[in-house]
């Protein structure tokens, strides 16, 4: 589920129609009968822009209920959920069907309707993805995105399954987690299981490949099994920018460097994230720093500043008085016991018994001290 348009081409082409999405909407003894089916992208002619006009005609006609079957590997995450939002405000009650295939944003519909699945459906959660890319603001603030999409997916998970967002974290901490139809519904992912299997036929099998799809189905009701799985790889090696004559090791291969590549993209947002954090702690330091030496700050209220934001610590210490001069103003001319303590002490007194008093002192009576200690050597 990419945050940007799909960057992994094992799910599209540069064309978009690597798996095209095809959306159909048909309405069948007053009940609407809805598919989705491929990769979810924006800019395909079958968008939810041009499902929208056939849903509102269904809505002038008085139906209220949908039946939704979705076959897809994922895709854009926002495009899903423009999709999903049409038909929660079209219809009053929605079942999903999943087919053979159920994966990334397309589990967004798992989450929020009744659904039921095939034996042989497969289904796969993971974190949104994106590939933010510019200057480190333009990342910061892609990666904000990133961000906030991965929680509204955690908690629809969550509460779909029944379980904690720290609980959802964990089923996808270490990447795809992939679920049989048992394990879903084991997981509360799905609902019902029909007791026929779903057709696999050679596009559904190809999706379930690309997608990396863990115990794949045999194709079913071809006759021509080996020539399908070849015509699959010369597909998608074309697709991930290699030769069709391309064999199953270069294929693998040039998958491992888009996955590297990923990786690596992923390691720019975090270098960014903890630069930015770095420079907070540097900026607020420096701030506090500069603070306590114009004694504007009591440095036993230190730890509590420094949980303060830069902007709130900036504005209170700008035009702040000094802790002593404070002092003076609430008891002018009088001295804290301890600096009657240290009344008639010398530069070297101070040296010798506490040397963080005389750093408290005022810089004229640190001047006059030292310049009479060194006048009597």
């Amino acid at each position: 589920m990419n945050i940007t348009k799909p960057s992994y081409p094992i799910f599209a082409d540069s064309l978009g129609n690597r798996f095209p999405l095809e959306v159909t909407a048909v309405k069948k003894n007053k009940v609407a009968h809805i598919a989705i089916k491929g990769s979810i992208y924006e800019w395909s002619t079958a968008s939810s822009r041009i499902i929208e006009p056939i849903i509102s005609k269904f809505k002038e006609d008085g139906i209220t209920e949908a039946v939704v079957y979705i076959k897809t590997p994922g895709g854009d995450v926002f495009e899903a959920n423009e999709m999903l939002n049409l038909i929660s405000d079209s219809f009053t009650k929605v079942t999903v069907k999943a087919g053979a295939l159920v994966a990334s944003a397309g589990t967004r519909f798992c989450a929020e309707f009744h659904t039921t699945a095939k034996s042989n459906s497969k289904f796969m959660i993971h974190k949104p993805m994106g590939n933010p890319s510019g200057n480190e603001d333009q990342i910061e603030s892609k990666l904000k995105l990133i961000k906030d999409m991965t929680e509204e997916y955690r908690e629809v998970y969550a509460k779909k399954m029944g379980i904690t967002k720290a609980a959802v974290e964990k089923l996808w901490a270490k990447g795809d987690c992939w679920m049989t139809a048992k394990e879903a519904l084991k997981k509360g992912l799905i609902d019902a299981i029909e007791d026929e299997d779903e057709n696999i036929d050679a596009n559904t099998h190809m999706q379930l490949v690309a997608c990396g799809a863990p115990n794949i189905p045999e194709i079913k009701n071809e006759t021509n099994q080996k020539q399908k799985i070849n015509m699959e790889l010369s597909v998608l090696a074309v697709s991930i920018g290699l030769p069709s004559t391309a064999t199953q090791p270069e294929v693998d291969a040039k998958l491992e460097e888009l996955k590297r590549k990923a990786g690596q993209a992923d390691g720019l947002v975090q270098a960014a994230a903890d630069k930015k954090a770095a420079d907070e702690k540097a900026a607020k330091k420096a701030i506090l720093d500069n603070a306590e030496l114009d004694k504007k700050l009591d440095p036993s209220l230190r730890a509590h500043y420094e949980t303060m934001a830069i902007e709130a610590l900036t504005e209170i210490f700008k035009n702040a008085q000094s802790v002593e001069a404070i002092s003076e103003q609430l008891n002018p001319g009088q001295k804290t016991d301890a600096d009657k303590s240290h009344k008639g002490w010398t530069y070297a007194d101070y040296q010798d018994k506490n040397p963080e008093a005389f750093e408290k002192l005022d810089e004229a009576t640190q001047t006059s001290l030292i310049e009479a200690h060194y006048k009597e050597q």
